[in-house]
């Protein structure tokens, strides 16, 4: 979700948030596959001490995808950047947003989806992704926000203007993260159409965190 620019621009001085443990994400995964069709056979968390500003990462495959909660000192002092959003009590919803954006690189992973879904949302946009690094990091970003829509509705608002609010101002330094452009609530609903297996959900596990 990060890269090296990002953290570049974050003070050492910065907080370190807390990450969650590979419990919590776990529920996390169960509560995703509730609202979209996702394999949790497929999906495997480890902890890890990464030298990398990513607080969360994923390694996909077409039979497996590792999502990784690095808890090195650099990732958490851009978990803390992130959930600095001068709102307090939202740090579940950026949490779900989080995990969700993970979970798409692992839904992108399954067989013939990355090139189905990729074609859609360039319909959709009328535009060409720069790359599929720009593809998947842009639907990511739009189903994650989808599903803070569905499961946290209260802080939606919240999440959306900081994702939105930092994929703008970095994206000079960093353009293939650059989702801002479709940020917008058709498109929403849209990534969210391609994905969605059910309207019938329960408050997300991550709101009692």
């Amino acid at each position: 979700m990060w890269n090296g620019l990002f953290f570049g621009l974050v003070s050492l001085f910065t907080p370190q948030a807390s990450l969650p443990d590979t419990a919590d994400m776990k529920l996390e995964i169960e509560q995703f596959a509730q609202v979209y069709a996702i394999d949790t056979q497929r999906i495997h968390v480890r902890e890890s001490t990464m030298n990398n500003p990513s607080p969360f990462l994923t390694n996909s495959g077409i039979t497996t995808c590792v999502l990784h909660v690095n808890q090195h000192a650099d990732a958490k002092r851009v978990w803390s950047h992130f959930l600095n959003s001068g709102h307090d009590g939202a740090e579940p919803a950026f949490l779900a947003f989080t995990s969700a954006h993970e979970l798409t690189h692992c839904m992108l992973s399954e067989k013939g989806k990355r090139v189905s879904a990729k074609k859609a949302l360039q319909d959709h946009l009328g535009i060409q992704f720069k790359n599929n690094v720009h593809f998947e990091e842009t639907l990511a970003d739009l189903v994650g926000l989808a599903y803070v829509q569905k499961v946290m509705p209260e802080h939606f608002e919240v999440v959306y203007k900081r994702v939105k609010s930092i994929r703008s101002d970095f994206s000079n330094r960093d353009p293939e993260h650059d989702s801002s452009g479709a940020l917008n609530p058709h498109t929403i609903a849209f990534a969210d159409q391609m994905f969605s297996k059910t309207d019938t959900l329960r408050l997300a596990d991550s709101g009692a965190q």
